[in-house]
């Protein structure tokens, strides 16, 4: 098991940051309870063994769990009574810091943009969205002194949230965000990663196209 792998960036950024407790580690598995998202997250190559694992952590009350290995997410979505799961490729930027376009200047949401940034995005519920919001993690990007979108971090420290408005779409305000997020996460010291499902082709591409790597496998989030 390799905490430093591309599936376990999630594990790895929330013990640099501070806010994973670690509940469970040996040789082959690590258990972490972050602080902010209030998940668990989970690394264990063998699903036998893992699943050993999480009966002794997994109850009523873990209502977000992340797996790093694809076999054992499955497994693991079935026995503990998940409601829904998504399976995802972990993308990761281990690049030099990317050139930004300069057309493009940024500002941090706050408390007043709440309205905005709930009408116009639905993909995750509207109280944690405030929470990102009141952490500062959300980046509102303007063209022309022209709101364009905006994209944030997730709680467990993933890049995602984003939004172009549809008139500034396919102009490559997306790419522009993602670089300015992409330059903001590394200078933080960190590795910025993000997760596409499966079967988003489009923002594979886009991934691609900003020198993402890709992992080989999925892993899973599910929750109830």
């Amino acid at each position: 098991m390799n905490l430093n792998s591309i599936e376990n960036l999630g594990i790895e950024r929330v013990l640099k940051r501070g806010t994973g407790e670690i509940i469970y580690r040996d040789n082959d598995a690590i258990l972490v309870r972050d602080k902010v998202s209030k998940a668990l997250l989970f690394a264990c190559d063998d699903t036998k063994k893992g699943l050993s694992i999480l009966d002794n952590y997994i109850n009523e009350d873990c209502n977000l769990l992340m797996v790093s290995d694809y076999d054992l997410g499955k497994s693991a979505f079935g026995r503990y009574g998940f409601e829904d799961m998504i399976e995802c490729y972990q993308v990761a930027y281990y690049g030099e810091k990317p050139k930004e376009d300069t057309t493009i200047s940024f500002r941090v949401a706050d408390i007043s943009d709440i309205g905005m940034l709930l009408e116009n995005y639905d993909m995750i519920s509207p109280d944690e969205l405030r929470e990102v919001v009141e952490r500062g993690n959300i980046i509102l990007g303007y063209h022309d002194n022209t709101l364009i979108g905006f994209i944030g971090e997730h709680l467990e420290g993933s890049m995602g949230i984003l939004y172009v408005f549809p008139e500034y779409r396919k102009k490559g305000f997306a790419t522009a965000l993602q670089k300015h997020m992409i330059a903001v996460t590394m200078e933080k010291s960190f590795i910025p990663f993000g997760q596409v499902e499966k079967d988003n082709g489009a923002s594979l591409r886009l991934q691609k196209k900003l020198g993402m790597v890709c992992s080989e496998n999925l892993i899973t989030w599910m929750w109830r």
